[in-house]
């Protein structure tokens, strides 16, 4: 008699906790940010949107180095030679900005027409850098070109 109470107390337990398997998960919205504060970099290129919502990194080595990837697929990089608080030019080769597609057409940004890049600030004790950057951006196979606009508040690594 014995034995069977030890049997019969964890099948009562799974019984009693289980939950309905067939009830439907409710969805959840989609958060009306992009990132957290620390780990943002969003962006609207060509009138659509883009968050480095599947991974994000930023390295300063001789450059700062700022990548994201959407869950779309689309990616966002931007080459940072200027990271002092103030407003910079970007170009081709200085402060460039390279985005792809989520079909992988590649776009980046040109002397012919330079943007603009702002550093809000840059806590370099606490590896923070904040800004945000505006460009019109080039298809080197003869796509039209497109606008992007963005910002990023993120640490960074050395």
């Amino acid at each position: 008699m014995m034995r069977t109470s030890f049997l019969l107390i964890p099948a009562l337990l799974l019984v009693a906790c289980s939950k309905d398997d067939d009830a439907p998960l409710a969805p959840q919205p989609a958060p009306a940010v992009c990132g957290i504060d620390g780990a943002r970099l969003e962006a609207t290129f060509d009138g659509g949107a883009f968050c480095a919502n599947a991974s994000l990194f930023a390295s300063q080595a001789v450059s700062m180095t700022i990548n994201g990837i959407s869950q779309q697929g689309a990616t966002l990089t931007l080459e940072l030679d200027s990271v002092s608080v103030g407003t910079h030019a970007i170009s081709e080769i200085t402060n460039s900005i390279l985005f792809t597609t989520q079909l992988a057409m590649a776009y980046q940004s040109t002397d012919a027409t330079p943007g603009t890049l702002t550093i809000t600030s840059h806590d370099t004790a606490a590896k923070r850098i904040r800004g945000s950057f505006s460009a019109t951006l080039s298809n080197q196979i003869g796509l039209p070109s497109a606008a992007i606009a963005g910002n990023f508040d993120l640490y960074y690594v050395e």
